[in-house]
C-alpha cells in the first residue's frame, strides 16, 4: 500500500473540499481549508510550526473569531477578495475577541437586528455580511473547531428585488455617454453575463480563444465555470492592448500588474447613469444579458448555466421581465376591423405610436 504523504488533500477526490494533512508524534491530522491555493499557505505554516516545536493540535486549545478568520483569509483564493477583507475585518471587530464557545445564535440574532436598526445597512447588506459569517462559521463546524453552527436557524432578511433590465434604447443612451475604453467593459459585461467580481478578475489566462471561452476558476459556487464568448465579446477582448502590459484582461489605469477595482467601474457607471437620468447600477449589465437571450429565444436551462446559477429557481427570477417585455409588445401587429369589415388598421409599434391603414 502506497505511503501518504503530508500536504493538501482533496476528499473525496473531486469533491473539492480540501484539507491539510500533517503528521505530529506518529498521529495523521486533517484540517479543513477552503481551497488548495488556502491548504498550500496552511501547510506551510504548521510544517514551520512543528519544525519549532510550537505547533499545538487546533482541538487542543481554545481559539477566537478573529484568529479563525484571520486562518480563513490566509491563502484566500476568492477573487472578490476586497469584500471578503472587508466583512471579515467587521466581524473581526465586533465579535473577534470572542471564543467559538462563546458566539451563541443570539449574539449573531442580535448583531442583525442591530445593524438593520440603525439604518446605516440596507437588508441586502446585512445578508451580505451574514452570509460571509456563515461561511467562515461552516468551515470551523466542518474543521471541528466548533460542535454547532450558531447561525443553523437563523432566518436572513427579506430583500426587495427590483430587477430590470437596459433596454437597446438605454444602452444606445449610455454608449453615447462613455469614453470607448469604458464603454467595451460595459459592452462585455453584458456579452458573458459575468458578475463584476468576475469580469475584473480575469487574467488573459482565463480565455480561450481556440474553444471560444472563459473559465473562471473560482466562482461564486467556488466551482469553476466555462462561459461560452459570444463573437461580440471575442471582438472587444481582441480590440483590448492590455495583454501588452498586464497579465489583467482589465488592468488598473495606474499600475497594469494589478487588475482594475470593480468599485471603481461600479462607481464610474453610476456617474453615467445619473447623466442619462437612469436608475441601476453595474449589476443590471448582467440582468440585461440574461433578458436578451431569453428573448432571443434561448432556453432558460442555457442560460442559468451561462449565468453560473446552482439551481434553475434562481434564473426564473427573471422571467418576469420577458413576460414585461411580451407585455408592452403584445399590441404591435394587432389588427382592428372597422364596421365594414373591409378595412382594418394595423398596430405598427412605430415610434410615432400612429397607426397604418390597409385598403383591401
Amino acid at each position: 500500500m502506497a505511503k501518504k504523504s503530508p500536504g493538501v488533500v482533496e476528499r473525496p477526490k473531486g469533491s473539492g473540499k480540501f484539507y491539510v494533512r500533517i503528521k505530529h508524534h506518529g498521529k495523521e491530522r486533517l484540517t479543513r481549508v477552503a481551497s488548495k491555493a488556502q491548504g498550500k499557505a496552511v501547510y506551510t505554516r504548521l510544517r514551520a510550526e512543528i519544525l519549532e516545536g510550537r505547533y499545538q493540535p487546533e482541538r487542543a486549545r481554545p481559539i477566537s473569531l478573529k484568529t479563525w478568520i484571520d486562518r480563513c483569509l490566509e491563502g484566500s483564493a476568492n477573487r472578490d477578495k476586497a469584500h471578503e477583507e472587508q466583512r471579515s475585518k467587521y466581524w473581526s471587530t465586533i465579535l473577534g475577541n470572542r471564543l467559538f464557545s462563546e458566539i451563541t445564535s443570539e449574539d449573531i440574532r442580535h448583531h442583525q437586528t442591530k445593524m438593520l436598526a440603525s439604518g446605516d445597512w440596507k437588508p441586502s447588506t446585512v445578508n451580505r455580511y451574514m452570509s460571509a459569517l456563515r461561511r467562515m462559521l461552516t468551515l470551523a463546524l466542518n474543521d471541528g473547531k466548533i460542535l454547532r453552527h450558531p447561525m443553523k436557524g437563523l432566518k436572513f432578511l427579506p430583500e426587495e428585488q427590483k430587477d430590470h433590465y437596459f433596454s437597446d434604447a438605454a444602452l444606445k443612451k449610455i454608449c453615447a455617454l462613455m469614453d470607448p475604453q469604458a464603454w467595451r467593459e460595459v459592452h462585455f459585461a453584458v456579452e458573458t453575463c459575468l458578475r463584476a467580481s468576475e469580469q475584473y478578475g480575469l487574467k488573459w489566462t482565463d480565455v480561450n480563444f481556440d474553444t471560444k471561452h472563459l473559465s473562471i476558476p473560482l466562482s461564486k459556487s467556488n466551482k469553476t465555470r466555462r462561459v461560452p464568448l459570444s463573437d461580440q465579446a471575442l471582438h472587444i477582448l481582441r480590440s483590448l492592448d492590455s495583454a501588452l502590459e498586464s497579465p489583467w484582461v482589465f488592468p488598473d489605469t495606474i499600475d497594469p500588474l494589478k487588475p482594475k477595482h470593480p468599485y471603481h467601474a461600479g462607481a464610474h457607471f453610476k456617474r453615467i447613469l445619473r447623466k442619462a437620468g437612469m436608475p441601476g447600477n453595474w449589476h443590471v449589465l448582467r440582468h440585461t444579458g440574461a433578458t436578451r437571450r431569453l428573448l432571443a429565444g434561448v432556453d432558460l436551462v442555457t442560460v442559468s448555466k451561462i449565468l453560473g446559477h446552482q439551481t434553475i429557481q434562481t434564473t426564473m427570477r427573471y422571467l418576469h421581465l420577458v413576460q414585461d417585455h411580451m407585455a408592452s409588445a403584445i399590441n404591435r401587429g394587432s389588427l382592428v376591423l372597422d364596421q365594414t369589415g373591409k378595412n382594418f388598421q394595423v398596430k405598427s409599434g412605430t415610434k410615432s405610436g400612429t397607426n397604418v391603414l390597409i385598403t383591401s
